[in-house]
C-alpha cells in the first residue's frame, strides 16, 4: 500500500489497529529496549493513570490476571514499581511507579527515539506532519475512551 493511497473507510478500524501494533513491534525491536512490550505499556499506564489494581492493570493491558501478576511481580523486584494496601478495599492492593520506574520509562523513550526517529527521517515533512496530526488524534481518542 503506498502512502498516497487512502484506506477505504471501512478498512479504517482494521488497518489502524493492525499497523499501530506491528508498528509498536518494530519499533521495540529495534529499540531494543530489553523487556517485554507489556512491561513498559504497564509502566507507562500507571504513570499516566497513577495507582492501579491488579484487575485494571490485566484488563487495560487485555493480559490475564496471572500474567498481569507475573509483570508486576518481575516490575516490583526491579525496584520499577511498589504495592500498596489500596485505602478502599483492604483485601486488594494499589500499584505504583516508583522513582526507578519513572526514569527506566525515560530511558526507554529515549532509546525509541534513537532507534525509531532514523526510521523517519527520510519521510518528506508533509508525511511527518500527517503523521504528528494522526498521533495527536490518536492520544486523544485514547485519553477520552481509555478511562
Amino acid at each position: 500500500m503506498s502512502p498516497s493511497t487512502p484506506v477505504p473507510r471501512d478498512d479504517l478500524p482494521q488497518q489502524l489497529t493492525l499497523l499501530c501494533s506491528q508498528f509498536a513491534r518494530m519499533a521495540a525491536r529495534s529499540a531494543k529496549v530489553g523487556v517485554s512490550s507489556v512491561s513498559w505499556r504497564v509502566l507507562a499506564t500507571i504513570q499516566r493513570r497513577g495507582p492501579l489494581r491488579l484487575s485494571e492493570i490485566a484488563e487495560r493491558e487485555n493480559v490475564s490476571r496471572s500474567t498481569a501478576t507475573a509483570v508486576i511481580q518481575r516490575l516490583e523486584d526491579e525496584g520499577f514499581v511498589d504495592r500498596a494496601t489500596d485505602p478502599t478495599d483492604s483485601r486488594s492492593w494499589l500499584v505504583s511507579l516508583t522513582a526507578a520506574g519513572d526514569e527506566q520509562l525515560a530511558v526507554w523513550r529515549g532509546q525509541m527515539a534513537e532507534h525509531v526517529g532514523p526510521l523517519l527521517e527520510p519521510l518528506p515533512d508533509e508525511d511527518l506532519e500527517t503523521l504528528s496530526r494522526a498521533a495527536g488524534i490518536l492520544a486523544a481518542l485514547v485519553e477520552t475512551h481509555d478511562a
